[in-house]
């Protein structure tokens, strides 16, 4: 028998916050299909992630079992993979192991609108149908974001749209709290606030003005 479609959820999660949580709910809510999260290991077109691959991994399970949905599940598949992590490589990989299983990939707005900037966007287009959601605070709607791919000529099945009520929290600014030492309650889930402070995540180096921040959005 065939599997379900699967929706792919990428991302950075340094770290995993509210939003994302919300985020992956609205998806389940909205699609009735199992949803992978799958946290990057080496971007290569944006700065370093704070945290290491495996601490953002561990974070992210920790996220999604406060989710606590069966549906739900984490993939080290970037983490665990050497060089840098590509879309496109994730895709090909999860279709390898399941030939038959379709795959949608789940962007937000803003992120979407770059896809064609992507690691071989052709093939992700071929592997994965999008799933483009918008949410609060996002710069540009769903179908706005998908006119603007597609007028940079990327060819794909028609996407799906979706609009999700999700808390706008970007994560360069919890971790900017975080550095400062700052209440992150209400902005992470309990047991990633846990882990963070157990792991040291996020301080402020010792006589450093700090890491730069960046606004990290799936890629």
């Amino acid at each position: 028998m065939t599997a379900r479609p699967l929706v792919v959820f990428g991302g950075t999660f340094d770290p995993p916050h509210l939003g994302h949580q919300q985020v992956i709910v609205g998806l389940r809510g909205a699609l009735q299909l199992p949803l992978l999260v799958v946290p990057n290991g080496h971007p290569v077109h944006r700065r370093a992630p704070s945290a290491r691959p495996e601490d953002r991994l561990h974070m992210a399970q920790l996220m999604v079992q406060e989710v606590g949905d069966p549906l739900v599940s984490v993939s080290d598949l970037e983490v665990v993979r050497p060089g840098p992590s590509y879309t496109s490589d994730t895709l090909a990989r999860l279709v390898e192991g399941d030939p038959e299983r379709r795959l949608l990939l789940a962007l937000g707005s803003d992120a979407a609108r770059g896809l064609w900037r992507w690691h071989r966007p052709d093939l992700v287009a071929r592997l994965a149908r999008l799933v483009v959601f918008d949410r609060p605070g996002a710069r540009i709607g769903a179908r706005a974001a998908v006119e603007e791919l597609r007028d940079h000529g990327w060819v794909g099945s028609e996407p799906e749209l979706v609009s999700l009520r999700a808390s706008e929290v970007e994560s360069s600014r919890v971790r900017s709290r975080l550095r400062r030492g700052e209440v992150a309650e209400g902005l992470l889930a309990a047991p990633v606030i846990r882990y963070i402070r157990e792991r040291g995540l996020y301080r402020e180096p010792p006589e450093s003005g700090g890491v730069p921040d960046g606004i990290i959005a799936p890629r």
